[in-house]
């Protein structure tokens, strides 16, 4: 089962990301983030998705797609994928 991670948005919107590749810095392990999708919608987001045929994750994927061991971005590790 891949490993992924899970990040609150401040609109409250839950979304999770599966890890692509892993690389060993010299700040630690980093890990590059995929596939971003939602654990959880909230009605504004769903509302944009539907009346704009907007992908509301589309700056995520873009500019929101490393962390590490320590949460960085405010990533946490979903405990059911390890």
């Amino acid at each position: 089962m891949p490993l992924k991670f899970l990040k609150i948005k401040e609109c409250s919107c839950i979304v999770f990301a599966i890890v692509f590749e892993i690389k060993d810095t010299e700040k630690g392990r980093m890990y590059f983030l995929g596939a971003h999708d939602y654990y959880s919608i909230c009605n504004k987001c769903k509302e944009l998705e539907e009346m704009n045929d907007e992908d509301t994750l589309d700056d995520m994927w873009c500019n929101d797609y490393i962390t590490d061991d320590f949460e960085y971005a405010g990533w946490k590790i979903y405990k059911n994928s390890v």
